[in-house]
């Protein structure tokens, strides 16, 4: 049995994302809350959850506070931010504060139904922000000197990584050790200069280091 909530103070909008919530399996129990109020209530009345889709800034949530406290909350919760905003600078705040996952209601089904079932498989998701815009300023390219020196044993590592792989399955994929997985991801963090593996996500995607659906 999968428990998710759903939070949006939409009716029409919480619909959509129960149907295709309802599409991960044959057992799958929704909760829905419009409000952050509402929320709070139903996350201590229910301690079996096994996903949460939060709307950010709907009424009560205070920005993103019910955010952070949801994730320090239930650290094992993955929580997929579902936001009309497509402001990169929200999305990396949501992830910097423990979201699993950002997705634009602007998305279709299909990319909805995919960062739900990373999330839920552990990994973190990140659309793809190809307008490269922050408060409708266009973001110049990444530099050369920006580019990182990265082997091609290390991209195909790095890609599988931004696909929230663990390292057993990367090292299936690539027929490698585990071992040799961490010891190249550890120098992935090293050269992107980042802390942990939601970072070096976020870093691939600004440096475009990875390809683009469909390339």
């Amino acid at each position: 049995m999968l428990r998710a909530l759903i939070a949006d103070d939409h009716a029409l909008v919480r619909e959509g994302i129960k149907l295709a919530v309802q599409k991960l399996g044959d057992q799958v129990s929704v909760l829905e809350a419009a409000d952050g109020k509402q929320v709070r209530r139903l996350v201590e009345e229910h301690d079996d959850l096994d996903l949460i889709v939060l709307d950010l800034f709907m009424p009560h949530a205070e920005g993103f506070s019910l955010l952070r406290d949801l994730c320090s909350k239930l650290p094992d919760v993955p929580v997929l931010v579902l936001s009309a905003s497509e402001d990169v600078t929200h999305m990396r705040k949501a992830i910097d504060w423990g979201a699993a996952g950002y997705i634009t209601k602007a998305a279709d089904e299909q990319d909805l139904l995919e960062a739900l079932r990373q999330v839920l498989s552990g990994g973190v998701y990140i659309p793809d922000m190809s307008d490269d815009e922050v408060d409708g300023e266009r973001l110049p390219p990444p530099s050369v000197e920006e580019a990182p020196r990265l082997t091609k044993r290390q991209r195909h590592v790095l890609g599988l990584l931004c696909l929230g792989k663990t390292n057993k399955d990367i090292g299936r994929a690539l027929g490698l050790s585990e071992y040799t997985v961490k010891v190249h991801i550890t120098a992935i963090l090293k050269e992107l200069k980042v802390r942990n593996r939601t970072e070096a996500v976020l870093e691939a995607k600004r440096l475009r280091l990875l390809p683009r659906s469909g390339d």
